[in-house]
């Protein structure tokens, strides 16, 4: 069969126990669903840019293609659990576009971010600018391309960008500049020798987007400009990573050191104010000096602005241990004491070679490393209490894969693969809380080589995957989304007694990528209401007995994947405080109220004993002694805390 043998739009999904049956209900209904072409088959789609899905499960895919013989920027919005037709990104831009990528933020935002050339200048060579368009939530297009940088990137050779966004819209950008690209008659000249042959003057800058304009921060990396730094490539480009409040982020690169091996190095960013530089690879390992480059620094921020940061450790001549090497570092959250530095950078694996990594990490210090390793595939989970041992995932080529995480427990991972006929696909694996997990084969309708392999993830645990199949003539831009279960979310019941016709009970969204997600509603077990897309309910006070009940929401979304919140207390009194009269005795008798529910308002007790005679005000109980045989009315007016009231009457009769 060839490349360009038209196969099925295909999904296979095997679930595989590990260490729980398969249909265990905490990961029952997850899916894989099924992949989606999103542009082509045709000859002018060129590669995908990047994926991003924000936190309620929007997202985008971005990618470029030709239009009238020029590469332009293109995107497909997902949200709703539907896909939008292509969008032109760079409206208005009449030159070609390099390095897109995509940040997504609730309710639909997406962000693209690529590099343009602007001008000619006196140099007679071609300056670029970085460019930034955003699609706002409800609007069908982009609006107008904005500059993100006052000075433009110079060839545009080096920008690589990485770009974060939080979910309310606040944004950072980091990427590189070539400011000199030397060689040894212009280092002469400049009195700045390459460190190494090839290196060049290089700024690493980064600006912060509020959801309507940037502010450059200028250059981060370490050291003057008289220090070179590594021709830049994807395999050394920086990373970026934001909270989820928007107002802090931390950025990773790579720069030599003065002795000229390159080092992985990182900052914090308050705003737009950077923080110290923190050093992450070692210079020295098992006592041995490090003398070899550190690069593919991979990083993932969560939402309380802890970082992960992988590296490799180049193998070869002069490498400590003989082959490549991958660790991982940590940047505990801003909470922590230890905050404003790494933690010792621990030693993952050892191989001939290493491939780039990938991390995510969530909010409880839980992390996903997923990497290549001598052209196999392997996945590492950890959290605060350890690590496991790094896991194969079957079928991996030795390209680049991705990892999403689910905080609490479980995520997706994504890498090129083959399928059992030896042709290309991606697999994507999804793991549950409770162990188990399942396998799916991605592959678009023309079959053919599979590169630009993209992820995006939602704090939640959502994968959203991307990738171009195909060869040139029939190109495809393919995604597909790997959902979780409806996120948790709160359900809250009046924070008092209630009179039952006010009894309800109102809950947060359950934030889901999928389509039409409803909810029920349970009374101490029983189902009251099925089907609700409202996110309150008020219960029938017929029948709904004063006490204390138990509520329950539950999430069901279009998949039949099922979330149901923790249990909420309904505490309903619809009657007045409850009266007793019993005989104390000969000719007397005693009185007693009481509310087992809301309780009793005691200043509006009142208690006539049917003779002139009356309890003290605001008394709960009281005894009297009739002095004469006869028929009596003892009347009680009694009210509760929440307004129920009423008066009672009782005949007794003493002899």
């Amino acid at each position: 069969m060839t490349s360009r043998t038209v196969a099925r739009h295909t999904l296979l999904a095997v679930v595989l126990a590990a260490t729980a049956a398969a249909g265990n209900s905490a990961g029952a209904g997850a899916v894989v669903l099924p992949s989606q072409t999103l542009d082509g088959p045709n000859a002018t789609i060129l590669d995908v840019g990047g994926a991003a899905l924000a936190p309620d499960g929007t997202g985008g895919v971005v990618y470029r293609k030709l239009v009238d013989g020029t590469p332009h920027v293109f995107v497909a919005r997902f949200a709703h659990g539907s896909w939008s037709a292509p969008i032109r990104v760079d409206t208005g831009q009449s030159f070609a576009a390099t390095f897109p990528t995509i940040a997504a933020g609730n309710r639909g935002r997406l962000l693209v971010v690529w590099a343009t050339p602007w001008a000619v200048r006196r140099d007679r060579k071609t300056h670029f600018a970085l460019m930034s368009a955003t699609l706002d939530p409800g609007a069908r297009g982009f609006g107008q391309a904005i500059e993100i940088d006052p000075d433009d990137i110079g060839d545009g050779s080096a920008a690589y960008p990485s770009l974060a966004m939080a979910p309310g819209g606040a944004a950072y950008v980091a990427y590189r500049v070539v400011t000199n690209p030397l060689d040894a008659d212009q280092g002469a000249s400049l009195g700045t020798m390459p460190m190494r042959p090839g290196d060049e003057l290089v700024d690493v800058r980064v600006a912060r987007f509020n959801g309507l304009t940037w502010s450059s921060l200028g250059e981060v990396n370490r050291l003057d400009d008289q220090v070179t730094m590594r021709r830049p490539s994807a395999t050394n480009a920086p990373s970026i990573g934001v909270n989820r409040a928007g107002n802090a982020a931390v950025v990773t690169w790579q720069e030599p050191s003065s002795d000229g091996v390159a080092r992985i190095w990182s900052r914090r960013i308050f705003g737009t104010t950077p923080g110290n530089v923190l050093a992450v690879s070692p210079t020295t390992l098992d006592g041995s000096p490090v003398d070899v480059d550190a690069d593919a620094p991979a990083l993932a921020v969560s939402q309380l602005s802890q970082a992960k940061v992988a590296f490799r450790l180049l193998g070869g001549s002069g490498s400590v241990a003989g082959g490549s090497q991958l660790f991982l570092s940590d940047l505990p959250a801003l909470i922590e004491d230890t905050a404003q530095r790494f933690g010792v950078a621990e030693r993952i694996e050892t191989a001939a070679s290493i491939g780039r990594p990938s991390v995510s990490v969530d909010a409880d210090s839980g992390y996903r490393l997923v990497y290549s390793a001598d052209s196999a595939v392997r996945l590492v989970t950890g959290d605060i209490d350890g690590r496991q041992p790094p896991a194969p995932l079957p079928g991996g080529n030795g390209d680049l894969p991705f990892a999403t995480l689910n905080p609490e427990g479980g995520g997706v991972t994504a890498w090129p693969s083959l399928d059992d006929g030896g042709r290309p696909v991606v697999k994507v694996r999804q793991d549950f809380p409770a162990g188990e997990w399942q396998l799916a084969a991605l592959t678009a309708p023309v079959s053919g080589a599979v590169d630009g392999l993209a992820t995006g993830e939602s704090e939640r645990g959502d994968g959203l995957v991307a990738f171009r199949q195909g060869s040139a003539e029939q190109s495809q831009v393919v995604a597909a989304i790997a959902t979780s279960r409806p996120a948790s979310f709160l359900a809250t019941t009046p924070n008092r007694w209630v009179r039952a016709k006010a009894a309800r009970v109102r809950w947060d969204a359950a934030l889901t990528s999928a389509r039409g997600i409803t909810y029920t509603v349970t009374l101490d077990g029983q189902t009251k209401a099925r089907g609700l897309t409202a996110r309150r309910f008020r219960f029938d006070p017929r029948g709904l007995g004063d006490g204390r009940h138990d509520v329950q929401v539950t999430a069901v979304d279009s998949d039949g994947q099922e979330t149901a919140s923790a249990l909420a207390q309904l505490r309903v009194d619809s009657n007045p405080p409850q009266v007793t009269v019993r005989r104390a005795g000969r000719r007397a008798v005693a009185v007693v109220v009481r509310d087992t529910a809301s309780g009793l308002r005691r200043a509006s007790t009142r208690i006539s004993f049917g003779d002139r005679t009356r309890a003290a005000g605001g008394r709960a109980s009281a005894r009297h002694r009739y002095r004469r045989p006869g028929h009596y009315v003892v009347t009680v007016r009694r009210r509760d805390r929440i307004g129920n009231a009423g008066t009672w009457r009782t005949r007794v009769q003493v002899r």
